[in-house]
């Protein structure tokens, strides 16, 4: 194998990029659903056609990678995406394109010798876009698009449950430590302000890039704190469809378990896959909310033990 090919190389980028476009076009346009097709069989159908070239080259993969990344940058400057999405959706991506690739190339060696060229050219093109028509359409009208989901986190606090209540309710500038996720593009989260202690009340959450917008739909303090998400401003596409934010509230002896449940739905498929991230993602800033509340109780017991 030869490298640098510089011509298969540009060649390549400028048709994964072209590729990429043309599949999030079909996005844009409905006919491909946000699911197994989009994040499976379009990589593939991708990598099949890029593996129709001449040869198998170094620069070939290469290419493919230098578009994918080119690709990617073009939606997250457009904020069509953020960039924890493209970085767990990388991974997924590059596999499947890089086995389409080496499946086309298998395939058409093996046609070449026994088909006309034209013939095993047109085929070639053929046959992935109709494996890609055939899958959009078995999965919008035989799959649900929405998957209904609950993220729950719980953590035991010494104090009180109205204490607990009152702290996690309401609260100003965090300051507990960030995990690993929020460093490659998780929403960070900033302060929620309550603006009255009643069922109907707006719930305002700002994060570092947006806001969320809440209701109250259950007050009980000490017992019940509930919220449905109204409004969901954050940049990149919505594929996740938030619905409820709820505490609860158990008195276990001198101390309060808490849980934080998080429901929404989401279009997202595979779910193994993507169910994965979206879990780490929740619970990174369920985490996140709980260790800085857990620092303000504490200050709040050694200020008053002075």
């Amino acid at each position: 194998m030869k490298f640098p090919d510089y011509k298969t190389l540009v060649i390549t980028t400028l048709l994964t990029i072209a590729l990429s476009c043309a599949g999030f076009a079909l996005l844009e346009l409905n006919l491909v659903p946000y699911g197994f097709t989009l994040f499976c069989v379009m990589p593939f159908v991708i990598g099949y056609i890029l593996g129709q070239y001449p040869n198998l080259k170094i620069s070939l993969f290469f290419g493919a990678i230098l578009g994918i990344v080119c690709f990617f940058y073009l939606l997250f400057i457009n904020g069509l995406e953020s960039m924890f999405c493209i970085i767990t959706l990388s991974p997924l991506l590059l596999f499947l394109l890089f086995c389409g690739m080496y499946i086309g190339y298998l395939i058409k060696k093996s046609k070449s010798d026994n088909d006309k060229k034209g013939a095993t050219k047109v085929s070639g093109y053929i046959f992935p876009i109709a494996l890609l028509f055939i899958s959009s359409g078995i999965e919008k009208f035989f799959t649900e698009k929405y998957t209904d989901v609950k993220i729950e986190t719980r953590i035991v606090l010494p104090y009180s449950k109205e204490l607990v209540f009152d702290y996690i309710k309401s609260f100003d500038t965090l300051k507990s430590d960030k995990p690993f996720l929020f460093k490659i593009g998780i929403q960070t989260p900033l302060k929620c302000i309550l603006e009255k202690d009643s069922i109907g009340a707006k719930r305002t959450c700002y994060f570092k890039e947006g806001t969320i917008d809440e209701i109250i739909t259950n007050y009980k303090r000490g017992e019940i704190l509930q919220m449905k998400i109204t409004k969901y401003n954050m940049p990149g596409r919505k594929w996740l469809h938030f619905q409820d934010a709820i505490y609860l509230f158990k008195q276990i002896g001198d101390s309060t378990e808490l849980t934080r449940i998080t429901a929404y739905k989401t279009e997202l498929k595979p779910r193994f896959y993507w169910g994965f991230w979206e879990e780490k993602a929740i619970r990174a800033e369920h985490e996140y909310v709980l260790a800085d509340l857990k620092r303000r109780l504490d200050d709040n017991a050694n200020l008053n033990k002075r």
